[in-house]
């Protein structure tokens, strides 16, 4: 008879022995088996994270990221007809939130340095509906009021505010870039017009570099400056911020002034392009009668 068949359970016991040995040795000092959370403590884990959830996405609902806002926009109803009540309602409410700002009112506190005024809102009312500007883009939903300018009382700089509409995107939600590019078009050449020693020019380059996407439905703060006068020609620079100050396009401008301006003074040629008009020292506005030719 072997040894093993006379001792079937011997090698058994040695070999738990020997593992019970070792697992004793393991776990002494500082190799102590760690010990499983409190009942406590997983429940409070549980909890946080029964709390943390509705929470992020009741927050995202609200305060929704931009890149969110980008992937899948809120849905904007049309707008309403400009005469409708609603329409009015709506432009007063843009206007109110407009003269609340707090950059209206610091721009306001420098008066010694800007003067205010509210290019397109005296327009021609004749001649409007041939406007793109001042006729086809203005209502609810795109360009609910006219521009707030603050500018220079020497014509070197100004800032404008405008409220961009939902119902002036390319991307849903994002503001389409040919807008953009008008909005730099008339707020460069006012500054450029205005230096012009007949008040006549016309755009003979526009150079825009879209830095980030332009939300729709907000405020934004158009700065233009005056770069450089050389005889018929101008050249002006200009940027496009949120409120937060966020650049979201930049762009330079220039602008001649045609060789047969002069032509155009008598001409029906010069109402339509805007004709300065001598005007008393730190006017806000240069105005032919009722209506304000220069923008």
């Amino acid at each position: 008879m072997s040894f093993r068949a006379a001792f079937p359970g011997l090698r058994g016991a040695a070999h738990n022995a020997f593992r019970t040995a070792g697992s004793s040795r393991a776990y002494t000092g500082t190799n102590a088996p760690p010990s499983s959370p409190s009942a406590l403590r997983r429940w409070t884990v549980r909890f946080a994270i029964a709390l943390a959830i509705p929470g992020a996405y009741f927050a995202g609902a609200v305060f929704p990221p931009k890149v969110v806002l980008m992937l899948y926009p809120r849905y904007s109803p049309p707008a309403p007809e400009a005469s409708s009540k609603q329409g009015q309602d709506l432009m007063n409410a843009v206007e109110r939130e407009m003269q609340e700002l707090y950059h209206v009112a610091h721009l306001r506190s420098r008066g010694d340095e800007y003067y205010e005024t509210r290019p397109y809102q005296k327009f021609d009312p004749n001649k409007i509906h041939n406007s793109l500007t001042a006729g086809s883009l203005r209502g609810p939903g795109r360009l609910a009021v006219p521009p707030l300018l603050f500018a220079k009382k020497d014509e070197s700089e100004a800032i404008g505010i405008v409220h961009l509409g939902r119902a002036l995107c390319g991307h849903d939600g994002i503001i389409h870039g040919g807008l953009i590019s008008t909005v730099f078009d008339e707020a460069l050449a006012r500054i450029a017009l205005l230096n012009l020693t007949s008040g006549i020019g016309v755009t003979a380059n526009l150079n825009v570099n879209f830095r980030v996407p332009c939300m729709a439905d907000q405020f934004v703060m158009v700065r233009t400056k005056l770069e450089s006068v050389q005889g018929r020609k101008v050249k002006v620079s200009g940027t496009m911020e949120t409120l937060d100050g966020e650049v979201v396009a930049d762009a330079t401008g220039l602008f001649v002034e045609p060789k047969w301006a002069q032509f155009l003074q008598s001409s029906g040629v010069t109402e339509a392009l805007g004709r300065p008009i001598p005007a008393p020292k730190n006017t806000p506005a240069l105005f032919d009668g009722q209506t304000e030719r220069i923008v």
